[in-house]
């Protein structure tokens, strides 16, 4: 049997926001065994030689903005404790995946039945996610693995738990929430989160046009990802295969 753990964040879920995303990262045990050792030492000292502090956790957002534990960040060493972390994970070559979803065409769209039966766009990210762990660990559907996955308890809410209920009695996989102090993990899936909502924003103005920044342009050249954006027309398709009562046809 194989043993497969995943961890995701969300980015997005601010009221003004227009795409919401959950992503993250999944893998074996000793995948994590290494990426947890690692990163530990690297907020222990974040930049080795320069006399940093050590970081309370990891948060990409925050460095990219230079704000409290970074506030004292110049460009290149932003840039280099950005590189450093990302490379822990693909260090510890796992997995990631991410959901992107147009928030505005779904308040526009998924309305009524529809909305009844979806709900909130951040639960069908969930899904999306889990899913997709499911389809890379056991892509013959035979159940025989045993997959648990933790979202950042920053998000729970009791429509998501029942999602999550959902999933361990239907698909055998565990789902469960964590707080991002506590899990290293989860502090990784906030740079796999954080740098796909910062593209699907962009992506959705610009379409293909919108190139990857380069962070991120390097992590995908490097790691296992797949990624998704449920954008308007891939929403307005989904209403329509749907039934008057918003249910998915059998």
């Amino acid at each position: 049997m194989l043993f497969v753990r995943g961890y995701f964040d969300d980015a997005g879920t601010h009221a003004d926001s227009e795409v919401v995303v959950i992503g993250g990262l999944f893998g074996v045990w000793q995948q994590w065994e290494k990426f947890e050792e690692e990163w530990q030492v690297r907020l222990n000292d974040p930049l080795p030689g320069y006399g940093k502090p050590p970081l309370k956790k990891f948060h990409l957002s925050h460095c990219n903005a230079r704000v409290e534990e970074f506030a004292d960040y110049s460009d290149a060493e932003q840039n280099a404790v950005i590189h450093d972390f990302r490379q822990i994970i693909i260090d510890a070559q796992l997995a990631s995946v991410a959901t992107a979803i147009d928030r505005r065409a779904w308040d526009e769209l998924v309305v009524g039945p529809y909305r009844r039966i979806l709900g909130e766009p951040l639960g069908s990210c969930m899904i999306q996610c889990v899913d997709e762990v499911i389809r890379v660990v056991d892509p013959n559907g035979t159940g025989e693995h045993d997959i648990t996955v933790m979202f950042d308890k920053g998000i729970w809410s009791p429509a998501l738990q029942h999602r999550a209920d959902l999933f361990e009695k239907h698909k055998m996989v565990s789902v469960t929430f964590g707080r991002v102090q506590k899990f290293l993990p989860l502090q990784g899936a906030d740079i796999v989160a954080t740098e796909n909502y910062w593209h699907a924003a962009e992506w959705l103005k610009l379409g293909d046009a919108a190139p990857p920044r380069p962070h991120l342009r390097h992590y995908l050249d490097n790691m296992l990802h797949e990624g998704l954006i449920l954008d308007r027309e891939a929403l307005a398709e989904e209403v329509r295969r749907r039934g008057p009562d918003g249910r998915a046809p059998e």
